[in-house]
């Protein structure tokens, strides 16, 4: 069947369940995988909105000013994704799980919050480290079955490294001794993986 082949075949099966709006019966992916995926992503957005707000709360230090736009920005940017997650779930026919009972559960990345500034540092890189990984994985789920999922994590994806990047920046500046900070944050240990 080439592209433009039989356009009232596709017609006649895209009728059929018209209140499942954009989800025809050509979706080949398992809806309730997507939802659970999605409402994981979801959730670890929750909890990095959380934990920036924590850490921008607990800044004490010559360096209060800069961490404190750096925490906001990075909170404001999660705020988004989590919007943007939120309606696909909804475009898709699910209903984002917003119950706070249970997000940790369902979060790929932990709340975790230290007593330096550099422990904080610390945590808020580990975590953007764990959903780059995790997001990588989503992004490779929806390949050529959902595209529009796809492009949505590949956005979020360049943004959480871009927060990653920064943080690796401010750690450094705040604990020179960290080295390269890079390698030494490498076991995801704390996550859970991702199944698709």
């Amino acid at each position: 069947m080439s592209i433009l082949s039989d356009v009232k075949e596709i017609e006649a099966k895209v009728r059929e369940s018209m209140e499942n709006g954009p989800v025809t019966p050509y979706y080949s992916l398992s809806l309730e995988k997507v939802y659970e995926v999605l409402n994981a992503a979801l959730a670890s957005e929750i909890i990095c909105v959380l934990r920036y707000k924590q850490h921008y709360y607990m800044t004490t230090s010559i360096h209060q000013e800069q961490l404190q736009d750096l925490f906001k920005e990075h909170w404001l940017d999660e705020e988004k994704h989590l919007e943007m997650i939120a309606d696909r779930i909804k475009q898709l026919g699910g209903v984002p799980n917003l119950d706070p009972n249970g997000i940790s559960k369902r979060a790929f990345s932990s709340f975790e919050s230290g007593h330096t500034l550099a422990d904080l540092l610390r945590e808020d890189l580990l975590a953007e480290r764990v959903v780059i990984k995790i997001y990588s994985d989503i992004v490779k789920f929806f390949g050529k079955a959902d595209p529009v999922s796809r492009r949505m994590f590949e956005e979020i994806l360049k943004d959480e490294e871009d927060h990653a990047d920064e943080i690796a920046d401010l750690l450094y500046t705040v604990d020179p001794k960290t080295g390269k900070t890079v390698e030494q944050f490498s076991g995801d240990s704390v996550s859970k993986p991702f199944k698709a």
